[in-house]
Order: C-alpha cells, then sequence, then structure tokens
C-alpha cells in the first residue's frame, strides 16, 4: 500500500502514524510518534513523541518531545529537541536545547547549542557558543567560540578552539550570558591540539599549541609544546 502525504497548517492538531511526506506548519500540535520519508516543519510546532525521517527540516519555535532520527537533519530558529539527535549529516543554526545526545557523522552548528547529553560525530563544526553536561568526542573538532563556553570533557583526533567573531543570537543573552569567546572544561584528550581562551584542568595530546588567553593545570604532551606568553601552566609533563 502507497503511503499517504500529511499536511497540516494553521492551528490544527493531529496524531501521529507512518506517512510518505510530511509538511507541518502555523502553531499545529502532533500528538504522537511519526514515521516518514521526508518531513518539513516551520512555524510554532510541537510534536509529542519521536521523529523518524530519511530527511527531517525544522525551522521557528519548534518543541519536539522525543528522539529525531534522520540521515539528513536541518534545524534553524529557537528549537527543543526532547530526546537524542541522530543522523549523518545534521546542521543546527539559531538557539537549539538538545536535552540527551547528538550522534553523526557530519555536525555543523552556527549559533548556541545546549547539550545535557554527550556527542558524538566524526567532524564537528561550530561557530557560536556550546554548553555540554557530557562529553564531546569526534574525529574533527573546530570550535570558533563567540561567547562563554562550556562542556565536561573534549576527545578528539584533532582539536581546534580558538575565540570566534560576535554573534547576537537569542540564547545568549539567557543561557550563555555574555563575554568573549572562551571555553571551560574539565578535560581535552587528542593528538593534535590547539586551544585559545580555554581553562582546563588536564590536556593531553602529542602535539599541544597554547594560543592567548589560556589558565591550564596540567599539560602531558609527547612530542611538541608551544605555550604563548599570555597563557599559563601549572605542571608541565612530557610522556
Amino acid at each position: 500500500m502507497e503511503k499517504r502525504d500529511l499536511k497540516i497548517s494553521g492551528a490544527s492538531v493531529s496524531t501521529g502514524g507512518e506517512y510518505k511526506d510530511v509538511r507541518v506548519s502555523g502553531a499545529s500540535k502532533i500528538t504522537s510518534d511519526i514515521i516518514c520519508e521526508t518531513m518539513s516543519i516551520s512555524g510554532a510546532i510541537t510534536v509529542d513523541g519521536s521523529v523518524k525521517a530519511g530527511s527531517c527540516k525544522v525551522s521557528g519555535a519548534c518543541k519536539i518531545n522525543g528522539n529525531v532520527q534522520a540521515d539528513v537533519i536541518k534545524i534553524s530558529g529557537g528549537s527543543t529537541i526532547g530526546g537524542s539527535l541522530t543522523g549523518k549529516e545534521i546542521s543546527l543554526s539559531g538557539g537549539i536545547k538538545v536535552g540527551k545526545s547528538i550522534k553523526s557523522t557530519n555536525l555543523k552548528l552556527a549559533g548556541e547549542i545546549k547539550v545535557d547529553g554527550d556527542m558524538e560525530c566524526e567532524d564537528f563544526r561550530l561557530d557560536g557558543g556550546i554548553l555540554s553536561g557530557g562529553v564531546v568526542n569526534c574525529e574533527t573538532c573546530e570550535l570558533n567560540l563567540a561567547t562563554r563556553s562550556e562542556v565536561s570533557e573534549l576527545v578528539g583526533a584533532k582539536i581546534t578552539v580558538r575565540e570566534g567573531n560576535s554573534y547576537t543570537g537569542g540564547l545568549i543573552k539567557t543561557i550563555f550570558g555574555k563575554g568573549k569567546g572562551s571555553l571551560k572544561v574539565h578535560v581535552i584528550e587528542g593528538d593534535d591540539i590547539y586551544l585559545e581562551n580555554t581553562t582546563c584542568e588536564r590536556v593531553s595530546g602529542e602535539r599541544v599549541t597554547l594560543g592567548p588567553g589560556c589558565r591550564i593545570g596540567t599539560v602531558e604532551y609527547s612530542e611538541e609544546l608551544s605555550i604563548d606568553p599570555d597563557s599559563t601552566v601549572k605542571e608541565k609533563i612530557e610522556r
């Protein structure tokens, strides 16, 4: 049987189910899980369940109380995901809150993100700010920070943390606060590490470069260590 499409607009309420294409706009609500090939959401939408799709595009003040799983996920605006985000290509812009974890092959973010769980991906690029209560584990991690940011642990083969351009998105005045781009983290582990404006208890890598503004407890390195005169390190250990 051929799957039917679902189109909702205006102040409407609909049940979930299995569809081909789903398009939702306006101040609408879906009361249960959605399974579909493509999903497009715009407006003040609430999904009281999870979304599983081939591709999922979200814009506006959208709230999805469950998980979002799709090959391609694009989210813009002030959206909240109550569960986890899982996809091959994930692109986020604006102010995004994720209640659990993020797992992706490629993750790009322009704006601010708050993640309560772990983040796992091959390539991660951030232009903005991040608050994460879990471990950020990526093959390549590039953080261009425009405001004060904080993660529990940062792990990757190549890690770059720089002060980025200023960003004036919505969350910056609320959960992120004001201030220049900086990172506070308990532990950083990688092969090639470059850091700016970073406060960390322990940094461990093969090649470590500390640019300006770093305050580090212990640095462990095996090949190279370079420290900017504007940065401080309490203890240096060559392995």
